[in-house]
């Protein structure tokens, strides 16, 4: 008997130094991995953007978060205290979003081992959370997804107890709040979690215990068919028993919490003007390529990754119907379903979409859903022994898929870590912009006499964090640090420029995301077609940057003039103010002036046709009025806009030729004041 005893302290013990030093080694690993590449690229507008605040101080860092950014400021706060202590460099600010990162190791540990039903479980969801791509690039960047990933795993673990032991009420309705102070998005698994209970809800029976339909984890004939290889005999199954009295009172109590929130959020949603993302066309395509490793490692590689990831969610739904975690596989079926559709309904409203928003669900349940199955297939013996062959081929089946994802996934973090790739949006890649080399080699050929100018002007701050030269530095528009499209620039903006450059004789063009800011080009064009240009012997990533001798085209604004002006005005409060053509053989450019003086109740479309003596067409081109991103329905009182357009004009000469352009949109042509519905010019080109 004491024998025995002693054993069973042993074995107890030496499955908690085990289970001790496995997460010591989960967290160590993804410390390390956080910490590979960390500062390979520079940091970019998102980055600069919250430093820029942080180095205000506390209180004015956070009310100019709440002011200007779309996301409440918790980890504003904690970057603003952190800096204080840390510094501003690029490893320090770094840093914090490494800790936070690794932070959420233990959770998702403690989490994937409640929802498999083991004490000493979980170690397969955090070697996923530990090396997947995606989230260690976004524990490398200095925003709150890190923070918000770290709440959601806690919330997520609290959430479990809550529903399962009634425990943890409070801590529930904190954790949440911060969540949702962390990210907004992050109500998405708040979401899931209202599906999940609501369904267990669904499935009471009249005595209050739950079939195995229903989230309940009874065994078979009263214990589990399946052995455990390392428990010296039965694998024990805790049996889950939904608290639904807990689990409202949880829910209503964040409810009052969230309150406020949802009110920030719906003014916000309201006067948020940046950029518009475009819904994927696809989800089920991208899905895999945003969380996996495609955008790093080249076929079939990468269809190979996806492959291995599908298959370990085969395996955890099958591990866990045989080990009766029905509870279990709903809650991961909710949160890796339900975020997504969510997320493509709210696009509706505003069309805003970006993989890392479903960071803090979808993200977390795919690599617990992953892990899962790694886990359990490699532990399961069936009790007949001529079935012994079944049992190797299950652990080796689990060690091969373990093995496959990490090689891949090392593969794809250290193609991460360099520096040259960043996760996909869409149909594209995206790198981080390469502002740090962009600051080292103005900085090797500036000038006193210099100016850069950045458009658009809310990236100018994170140029100048880079930036230690004497050239003078700002950014078009001026005064803002938050992309606005509908701050776009016009002709107007030229006025400013060259009010800013002063005496200054040399430019430095900085372009980053300006075809949102400056939709038709109009600053660029101006200094390429007018001033002498300079050259530029470095390509930087993701940033355009050019160099102009200012010293025989100034002044800027009025070398932008029309060379034809006129005064025709529409129905619409807008006028066409002027015209140029510019005969390049048998390409025609044509210049149009635009001014408003109200605001335009349409989107239209620009027309300019070329027609010869009997009026036949002989060279068209139609577009939107200013660019996709800035239509005229967008345009502000007194915007002045110049618009270009390209004519093929076979042979390049056409003496008795007219042009004729005007407005129009799908009800048809915007009719002048006069009753005419275009405009006729000839010669003087």
């Amino acid at each position: 008997m004491k024998a025995s005893l002693v054993y069973n302290v042993y074995v107890r013990a030496y499955r908690s130094i085990r289970y001790q030093g496995s997460a010591l080694a989960l967290v160590l690993l993804a410390f390390a991995l956080r910490l590979w590449g960390l500062t390979a690229t520079s940091l970019w507008y998102d980055e600069t953007f919250m430093v820029y605040h942080a180095q205000q101080g506390v209180i004015p860092g956070v009310l100019g978060l709440l002011r200007e950014d779309n996301a409440l400021p918790l980890h504003g706060l904690l970057l603003s205290l952190w800096v204080q202590i840390a510094g501003s460099g690029e490893f320090a600010v770094r840093y914090l979003s490494v800790l936070l990162g690794v932070s959420a190791v233990p959770l998702v540990l403690r989490l994937g081992g409640d929802l498999a039903g083991r004490r000493e479980g979980g170690w397969g969801g955090a070697l996923v959370f530990a090396s997947l791509p995606i989230h260690v690039y976004y524990a490398q960047e200095v925003r709150m997804y890190a923070l918000a990933v770290l709440l959601a795993a806690a919330f997520a673990w609290t959430a479990w107890r809550v529903g399962s032991r009634a425990r943890g009420v409070i801590l529930y309705i904190i954790l949440g709040t911060l969540m949702l102070l962390a990210h907004l998005y992050t109500g998405l698994l708040w979401a899931a979690f209202l599906a999940w209970g609501a369904m267990c809800e669904i499935g009471r029976v009249a005595n209050g215990e739950w079939r195995i339909t229903n989230c309940e984890s009874r065994m078979a004939n009263g214990e589990s068919r399946i052995t455990h290889r390392g428990n010296h005999g039965l694998l024990h199954v805790s049996r889950f028993t939904f608290h639904p009295a807990a689990w409202r009172r949880a829910n209503l109590g964040l409810a009052v919490s969230a309150l406020p929130i949802v009110v920030w959020a719906w003014w916000r949603a309201g006067v948020d003007a940046t950029a518009v993302s475009a819904v994927p066309s696809s989800v089920v395509r991208w899905i895999p390529v945003f969380f996996g490793v495609g955008q790093y490692i080249p076929e079939p590689w990468a269809t190979g990754f996806v492959c291995i990831v599908s298959l370990s969610l085969v395996l955890t739904g099958i591990t866990l119907l045989r080990t009766r975690r029905g509870a279990a596989l709903l809650w991961l079926a909710c949160t890796l379903v339900l975020p997504i559709a969510l997320l493509l309904a709210t696009t509706w409203v505003k069309a805003k979409w970006s993989e890392r928003y479903l960071l803090p669900s979808f993200g977390l349940a795919l690599a617990l859903a992953v892990g899962i199955g790694w886990e359990r297939i490699g532990e399961w013996q069936i009790a007949n022994s001529e079935w012994r062959i079944a049992n190797y081929i299950s652990r080796f089946t689990s060690y091969a898929l373990i093995l496959s994802y990490l090689a891949l996934t090392l593969l794809a973090l250290g193609r991460q870590a360099a520096g040259t790739w960043a996760v996909a949006l869409q149909d594209e890649w995206h790198p981080r912009p390469d502002f740090r080399g962009v600051a080292d080699y103005i900085e090797g050929y500036d000038e006193s006499e210099d100016a850069i100018v950045v458009i658009g002007g809310y990236a100018a701050h994170t140029l100048n964090y880079y930036y230690n030269g004497p050239a003078r530095l700002f950014g078009l528009p001026t005064g803002t640090r938050v992309l606005d499209t509908r701050q776009v620039l016009d002709l107007r903006a030229l006025e400013v420029l060259e009010s800013r450059l002063g005496d200054k004789e040399t430019l430095w063009l900085v372009l980053w995301q300006d075809a949102l800011i400056d939709p038709t080009g109009l600053v660029q064009s101006v200094l390429v077609d007018a001033c002498h240009r300079l050259p530029v012997s470095a390509h930087f990533t993701n940033v355009g940057v050019l160099h102009f001798d200012l010293t025989s085209c100034r002044p800027l604004d009025k070398i932008a003039l029309p060379p034809h002006p006129l005064h025709e005005s529409f129905i619409e409060p807008i006028q066409l103010a002027g015209y140029g053509v510019i005969r390049q053989r048998e390409t025609w450019e044509v210049d149009l002036w635009w001014e408003t003086t109200g605001p335009l109740t349409d989107d239209y479309f620009v027309f300019v046709h070329l027609l010869d003596a009997g009026q036949g067409l002989i060279a068209q081109h139609d577009h939107i009025a200013g660019a996709d991103a800035y239509p005229t329905g967008q345009w502000a009182v007194g915007t002045r806009m110049r618009d270009r357009f390209f004519l093929h004009v076979p042979g390049g000469d056409c003496e008795a030729c007219s042009l004729h352009f005007g407005l129009y949109n799908e009800t048809g042509r915007l009719y002048l004041q006069d009753g005419r519905d275009g405009i006729n010019v000839t010669g003087g080109w």
